[in-house]
């Protein structure tokens, strides 16, 4: 349990991040100037959120049960004979249900904004974004320039992924979803998250600065040749001076 207390990673300032997507997305953030966050329920991983394993929950239970009553013992001004077993016992378990609905409400207030940290392409990230809409698009930036075009926006958190064994581990009672299963540690994903309480939709958008967001873009490399033509008058329609690059993945003549 001690692992607890750390919840994600920092990024280095100068950390590459891509952030892969179809055309209409991307014509969605340059035209709109704002960043999509999803919310956490509306994501496919049923272990978003989560804190470990059904079979694992007793070990969790059993661990806050103890400490909450540790904590009920110790509460300044509590009266003595007042602390009967009972009262210790439904208190602990009160605290303990309490906090369970806690991580379900987390689920619901969540938004995240997903992005491959890498110092390169990732041939893997453009085979899972490019299976269906081979017409993909990548945007490079840095963790820096992500933090300065949302604006420094203190509400919003920037921080590497923690990849876990949930067999072996839990994740934290808060911050449960800057962890995920092992499995996915191949995605090396930065979040930035956002809350937003009592929020009616799938997902929420932030005012960014395309500009200083974009470093460069990249075509996905099972994109026909005339593909680059139309990011080109995209970007030119938008007033977006970006250079643009065809993707290093491509096949190249090698001797």
């Amino acid at each position: 349990m001690s692992e607890e207390i750390i919840r994600y990673e920092e990024v280095s300032p100068t950390a590459k991040l891509w952030r892969y997507m179809d055309l209409a997305k991307f014509i969605s953030l340059i035209g709109k100037k704002k960043l999509y966050f999803a919310s956490l329920e509306s994501f496919e991983d049923i272990f978003e959120g989560a804190k470990g394993i059904v079979n694992r929950k007793g070990i969790w239970d059993g661990f806050y049960s103890d400490f909450f009553k540790k904590a009920i013992q110790t509460v300044p001004g509590m009266n003595r004979e007042d602390l009967t077993d009972e009262y210790i016992e439904k208190n602990s378990m009160r605290l303990l249900s309490e906090w369970g609905a806690m991580g379900e409400l987390e689920r619901k207030n969540v938004f995240v904004s997903c992005w491959h940290c890498n110092q390169y392409e990732s041939d893997a990230m453009w085979k899972l974004y490019s299976t269906n809409v081979k017409n993909a698009i990548a945007i490079q930036t840095t963790s820096q320039q992500l933090y300065e075009a949302l604006g420094k926006d203190p509400s919003v958190e920037i921080g590497k992924v923690r990849y876990i064994d949930y067999t072996k581990q839990f994740a934290p009672v808060n911050g449960a979803y800057w962890y995920k299963r092992k499995s996915f540690e191949y995605e090396q994903e930065v979040r930035a998250v956002t809350h937003v309480r009592k929020a009616a939709c799938c997902g929420v958008e932030k005012e960014v600065d395309v500009e200083k967001l974009i470093e460069g873009i990249y075509i996905s490399p099972y994109a026909p040749k005339w593909f680059e033509d139309v990011v080109r008058d995209i970007t030119e329609k938008y007033e977006l001076n970006k250079p643009i690059f065809y993707s290093e993945m491509k096949a190249k003549p090698f001797y």
